[in-house]
Order: C-alpha cells, then structure tokens, then sequence
C-alpha cells in the first residue's frame, strides 16, 4: 500500500545514497592498476615493521588520491591485524593512520600553518580538545609529540590539501625526522601528502621537498571511457535496477570530462543529482534532460562555493560589483568599485585597502573569472582605462547567496549608491 506522506515521491531510483557520498569507500579502486601498485609498494614498509616512506600524491581533483588512499589504509590495517593474529607478543605490528585536511582548518586566508595543523592532530589524537588559539606553538608540538609516542608502532598521518599548508611547513619536515629528532623514541611516524595543486611541491623549501616527496605518485586524469566504468559500478549498486541506461552513463561521464577535466566526483555528483531530479519530476528511467538539469544545479552550487572560498576583501569587492550591476551602473571603473567596496568593509569591520591594493584583488578575479575586464581607451581626453562587471558565469543571485552563507555582516546592508558615487566624485558613474 503507498504512502500518503507530501514527502513520498511517484518514483523512487536512489537506492542507497550514501554510496554516492565522500565519505564512502569502494571495496575496489577501479582504472588506476598502475597508480595503486606504486602506492602499494610505498606501503609495504610499513606492512614489514620498517620504517614507513613519505609519499607525495598530486593529481586534478576527482582523480582518486583520497579514495585510494583510504582504501590501501583500510587494506594495510586489516593485512597487520591477520598477520598479527599468526604471531607472537613479540612479533606483533602496531600500525595508527589518522587524516586531516588541511582546507577544513584553513583561515579565510586560504592557507593554514604548522601550528594549525599540530592542534588538528593533537584533537585527532586526544578526548580532551584543545582550542585553536592560546597555547605558545612549542607547548602544541609537545603535546602533539607526546600524543604519538604514546600511540608507539608506526602512525601515518595524511595531509589531504596539504598545499593549504602554504609556506609554514615547518611540520612537513619535523614530523617524519620526529625520531632521529629525538621528539619520539617509541613511534615511527611516516607523512602522506595530497595535493591538486602541480606547483606545490616546487615552491616547498628543498629540505621539506626531499622530505615530504620521498615517493611521488602522480594520479593522471581519468578518461572518458574510466569514468563510465567507475560511475556504472557505483550506480549498481546505489541505484534500483532498470532506472538508468548507457546513455545516461556517458552523458555523465562526457560532461564530467569536458567540464571538468576527467573528475569521477563531478560524474558521480552529476548522476546523483540527475537521480534525485528525475524522482523529483517522476522520470523513469532517469533521462538526458535530468543529467541536463543536473548539471545546471550544480554548476550553480560550484560558483557559489567558489566565492565562499575567496578571502573577505575579494568577497566583498564582488558584493560591490553585483551591486552595482544590479542598479545598471556595469562596466563600471575601479574608483566607483572602490567606492562601494570601502563602505562594505567598513560595514563589515574591516579596515578597507587602498584603490591600488583593491586593484591587485580585481585583476586576480578577472583572472579568476569572477570578473570580467574591458579596455577602453579616450585618446588625449580620457586616456586608457579599464571597467569591469560580473562574467558570463556568474550572476548577481550566487553572489548574494555566497554573502548569505558566508555571513558577512554585509549580507543585509543597505548602501545610498548614488550618494556614495557623489562623495566619490562621480556622480556620472
């Protein structure tokens, strides 16, 4: 007998959604046999009781690094505990992983230091947690390091993002010396590095480098072809039977690969979502138009949560230009954003930077594309100049739904923009 519930819905497709999320972990890593078995002999130290290696793992987002890297841990942990069980006290292999990453920890900045990470670990480690702020960065790494020796046996600690870490990385070289240090004297502690970002390893100190990137594996993009394999085996099981077909599949998998560069997350987002749109309008099958949808959806999201990751000065010079789009004031020059963007920061209780400083931000986000730059020039009368206003990609709407949700205390102030541009001196502007 059906429901009555306003929830219900005429079809369902999902079966489980939690094979769909982040957190879950495959029982196997699919298109990447190369890649695992350089990763695997990275780890077969520790599976000895030798010393662990440092590795280094870079690739685009989407390409596997943390999937495989949880998977080959769960595998590591659960081969050290069968062969612990075939050994004597004294042959027994202690073997802790723990991960952070370091974007969760970052500050508005976007780069998140030695110290940061240190307190991450120790509140990992500990029941008892400790506040970000207040304690002398000396009294932390002592914690952290009397944490690990308490654990004993070998620790691998991942750094997922690790290029957050930005150039206090202080840590990366520290950690894996803890030993011959003479920090730790029961526990050997090996470091996991992941990254999407190709120049980070180049700008890491020499010494950090040849610590840190021990062994280097890079995770190339997936193919079309890969990606249709892994979501079809994703879909096996998170969907019902007979509510999807290959064409769906590629479609998913072709968009994945056009717009964003052979990401498995973004095709498996994109046939979640296509599932949930088809329930939503009572597709059955889940159609081309749902993946269509899907994608719209998403890139939407994908905008907004770009803005959120933007420090505060260039959230609040693109709230400036939205609003100035929005009163048809567009493309309009640096003085008039400047205008609107110093009465924002001072509404949000942040001292404003100068029209120079405010420029190095404004190129940045035409690069960026948030933005978008005109040049203009008036001869002897005007000279050369340039005007910006929001891109083809962005709309006045995800703008404000970034403010929302980055709860700046701009979110609900109202600005005079013709007197502001008056007291700016431009009043034809």
């Amino acid at each position: 007998m059906g429901s009555n519930s306003i929830f219900e819905d005429d079809v369902e497709i999902i079966r489980d959604a939690d094979l769909f999320t982040e957190e879950h972990t495959p029982e196997k890593i699919l298109c990447r046999d190369d890649v695992m078995q350089d990763y695997v002999n990275a780890l077969k130290p520790v599976y000895k009781g030798r010393p662990p290696r440092n590795a280094f793992l870079y690739g685009d987002t989407g390409v596997g690094k943390t999937a495989a890297t949880k998977y080959l841990l769960r595998e590591l942990e659960g081969d050290i505990r069968e062969r612990n069980a075939d050994r004597g006290p004294d042959e027994q292999r202690t073997f802790t992983h723990v991960r952070i990453n370091c974007q969760n920890i970052a500050p508005s900045d976007g780069t998140a230091s030695s110290y940061q990470v240190a307190i991450a670990l120790v509140n990992e480690f500990r029941d008892d947690q400790i506040a970000s702020t207040g304690y002398a960065s000396r009294e932390v790494y002592s914690m952290l390091y009397e944490e690990l020796d308490e654990i004993g046996g070998t620790v691998l600690i991942v750094l997922d993002e690790v290029d957050r870490v930005g150039e206090s990385d202080t840590l990366l070289y520290d950690l894996p010396r803890a030993r011959d240090i003479g920090y730790v004297e029961d526990t050997r502690i090996g470091l996991i590095g992941i990254s999407n970002d190709y120049t980070f390893r180049s700008n890491l100190s020499p010494k950090v480098r040849d610590t840190l990137c021990e062994t280097e594996i890079k995770f190339p993009a997936y193919s079309a072809d890969e990606l249709e394999e892994i979501i079809a085996a994703r879909a096996n099981n998170a969907l019902h039977d007979e509510t999807y077909d290959k064409e769906v599949l590629s479609l998913c998998a072709a968009l994945a690969m056009r717009n964003s560069s052979g990401s498995a997350r973004r095709a498996m987002d994109l046939l979640k979502q296509a599932a949930e749109h088809a329930e939503n309008v009572g597709n059955m099958p889940i159609k081309p138009s749902d993946v269509y949808a899907a994608k719209e959806e998403l890139d939407y999201g994908d905008m907004v949560e770009s803005i959120i990751d933007q420090d505060q000065h260039k959230q609040l010079i693109i709230d400036a230009v939205a609003r100035l789009e929005t009163d048809g004031r567009t493309p309009v020059r640096t003085k008039a954003i400047h205008a609107i963007y110093e009465q924002l920061a001072s509404a949000a209780g942040d001292d404003p930077l100068s029209q120079r400083g405010m420029y190095n931000h404004l190129t940045r986000l035409d690069m960026l594309g948030f933005l978008q730059s005109f040049q203009n020039n008036e001869g002897l009368r005007g000279g050369q100049y340039n005007t910006y206003e929001l891109s083809e990609a962005l709309t006045v709407r995800q703008v404000e739904d970034a403010i929302d949700s980055s709860e700046l205390p701009t979110a609900d102030v109202e600005l005079d923009l013709d007197s502001i541009l008056v007291r700016a001196g431009l009043s034809e502007d």
